[in-house]
C-alpha cells in the first residue's frame, strides 16, 4: 500500500471532483440564469477572486486551480465579457495583470453557494448523515496533509530541481480563519483540495513514472490507468467497471480498451461483440508485463521523491491518508448518484 498510495490518492481525490461536479452541474446549475453562458471551470476561476479582493494574475490563479494558463485565459475572457470580473491591465508587463471580482461576480457566487447549500440540505435529510463538527475538522486537516505532500511531489523535476511553490500554506490559513463557514459546506470546499490533489499527483507521475514506460502507448494516462484498473480487480473486469472507478465517460473507455486490445495488451474473449461493454477484459502477458513495469516506476520515482525532498510517511499515516479520501469519495459518491429532479 505504501508503494503505491501516490496513485491510490490520485484515483480517490479525482473521483471526489468529479462526482461534486457532476452533483453542482445536475443540481445547481440549472437554478442559475447566468450559468448557461459558464462551464464549471469558469466557476472554478472566479470563485478564486472572491478571496482576494485586491485582485490575482492570471498566474496565480492558475497556480491554485492547477488550471493551465490557456484555460485560464479563457475563463478570463469569457467572465469579464459576462461582466463578472475586472482586468486592472499593467501596461509593462502583461502577465502581471490583475483579475479582480465584480458586484455582479460576487453576486453570481453567493447566489450558486445559497442554491448549493439548499441542496446539500436535502442531500443529509434523505440519503446522508451530516458530518459532525470535530469530524469535518479532522477530515480538513488530513486533505490538507495529502494536499501539501502532493504538492511537494509535483514540485519535483526529473533531474532532482526543486519548484518552490507552498499554496498549502494558504489553504492552512483559509482554513483556519474561515472553518466556521467552510463546515457549512464540507463535500463542496473538500473537492478542491481533491482536485489539488489529483492534479497534482498526475503531474509527478506522468513526469516520472508514465513518461519512463517502454511502449509509448501507455505514456498514456488513460490507457495506463486502464490497464492498472484491470489488474486491480480481482474478477475479470468489464470496460463498465473501468467506467465507474476512474469516473470515465463510456466513450473514452471504449476508446481506450479498444487500444488496449488492438495493441495487445487484452487477450480477446470469445463469444463477444468487439464494442460489447459488458465483455470481460482479461490481461494478456504482455499486459501483465506492463503492469509490472509500470509498478517497478513507481516504486523507483516514490523513493526517489522521498529521498530528495526529505519525506517520510509512516505507515499509519498513510492508511489514515488514504481511509479519509475513501470515506470523502463514498460521500461524494452519494451526491453524485441523486438524480435530476429528486432534490426538488
Amino acid at each position: 500500500m505504501k508503494t503505491f498510495s501516490v496513485g491510490s490518492a490520485q484515483i480517490l481525490a479525482d473521483k471526489v471532483s468529479h462526482d461534486m461536479t457532476v452533483f453542482v452541474k445536475r443540481h445547481v446549475f440549472p437554478e442559475l440564469p447566468q450559468a448557461n453562458a459558464l462551464n464549471w471551470r469558469d466557476i472554478f476561476v472566479l470563485s478564486q477572486t472572491l478571496r482576494y479582493p485586491e485582485g490575482l494574475t492570471p498566474a496565480d490563479i492558475s497556480a491554485n486551480t492547477r488550471l493551465d494558463p490557456a484555460t485560464v485565459l479563457r475563463a478570463n475572457e469569457k467572465l469579464y465579457k459576462n461582466r463578472l470580473i475586472t482586468i486592472l491591465e499593467q501596461a509593462r508587463d502583461a502577465r502581471s495583470n490583475l483579475v479582480q471580482v465584480t458586484s455582479s461576480g460576487a453576486d453570481f457566487l453567493q447566489n450558486l453557494f445559497s442554491v448549493y447549500r439548499e441542496k446539500q440540505e436535502k442531500v443529509f435529510a434523505r440519503f446522508l448523515p451530516r458530518l459532525a463538527a470535530d469530524d469535518i475538522k479532522e477530515i480538513f486537516e488530513t486533505c490538507l496533509n495529502v494536499q501539501e505532500h502532493a504538492e511537494k511531489f509535483a514540485s519535483l523535476k526529473p533531474t532532482g530541481k526543486i519548484r518552490h511553490d507552498d499554496r498549502t500554506s494558504y489553504s492552512r490559513h483559509a482554513f483556519q480563519e474561515s472553518f466556521e463557514e467552510f463546515q457549512r459546506f464540507p463535500e463542496f470546499i473538500l473537492q478542491v483540495y481533491c482536485r489539488r490533489i489529483s492534479s497534482d499527483y498526475m503531474f509527478f507521475l506522468k513526469s516520472h513514472a508514465m513518461s519512463e514506460m517502454s511502449d509509448q502507448i501507455l505514456r498514456k494516462s488513460r490507457e495506463l490507468l486502464t490497464l492498472m484498473m484491470l489488474d486491480y480487480f480481482e474478477h475479470d473486469a468489464t470496460a463498465m467497471d473501468v467506467v465507474r472507478l476512474l469516473r470515465f465517460d463510456p466513450a473514452t473507455a471504449t476508446r481506450a480498451v479498444a487500444l488496449l486490445s488492438e495493441e495487445g495488451f487484452i487477450a480477446p474473449a470469445n463469444g463477444y461483440r468487439d464494442d460489447d461493454r459488458k465483455k470481460p477484459l482479461i490481461l494478456s502477458e504482455k499486459g501483465r508485463h506492463s503492469v509490472a513495469e509500470y509498478k517497478s516506476h513507481m516504486i523507483r520515482s516514490s523513493k526517489f521523491a522521498n529521498e530528495t525532498l526529505g519525506l517520510n510517511r509512516s505507515q499509519k499515516d498513510i492508511n489514515k491518508q488514504l481511509g479519509v479520501l475513501a470515506l470523502i469519495s463514498n460521500r461524494t459518491e452519494v451526491f453524485a448518484s441523486v438524480k435530476k429532479g429528486k432534490l426538488g
